[in-house]
């Protein structure tokens, strides 16, 4: 691993904040907020608002989950001693590259291609957020 004990230290504290910033967010919303009440029911432009903005709240909390998650595994990378390393090519990811992605898992050049592949492939692209394939042909 080419980080220096200082980047990596930089780096731990960024992730740690930011995990910290997720959970509280995730902590904040209660459980209520995701159901309609009474005062929701009044006419079906009011429900449908309704809906709409508890399926947005559904959606970001699951995007915080899963955001969580890749915290967390880029914690556990750091604490094994993996952390930095392109998971395609074992080449050093850059300390700029993790700094501005601090959960990335591969190199430029790598994730450069895979974007060119994910572009060339327009039919099954896989949802980031979600971890499932996703199917544009009907």
């Amino acid at each position: 691993m080419s980080l220096s004990k200082k980047n990596l230290k930089i780096l731990t504290t960024k992730i740690q904040t930011e995990r910290e910033r997720i959970l509280q967010g995730l902590g904040e919303i209660k459980a209520e907020s995701y159901f309609l009440s009474d005062g929701d029911r009044l006419d079906e432009v009011d429900q449908a608002t309704s809906e709409y903005e508890r399926s947005q709240m559904l959606r970001f909390r699951n995007r915080n989950h899963f955001y969580k998650k890749k915290l967390d595994k880029t914690l556990a990378k750091i604490s094994e001693g993996d952390y930095g390393t392109c998971e395609e090519c074992d080449s050093d990811i850059k300390f700029e590259r993790l700094f501005a992605r601090p959960t990335a898992e591969l190199c430029i050049s790598c994730k450069d291609e895979a974007e060119r592949e994910e572009k060339s492939s327009f039919i099954g692209s896989q949802s980031k957020s979600m971890s499932k394939r996703v199917s544009l042909v009907g």
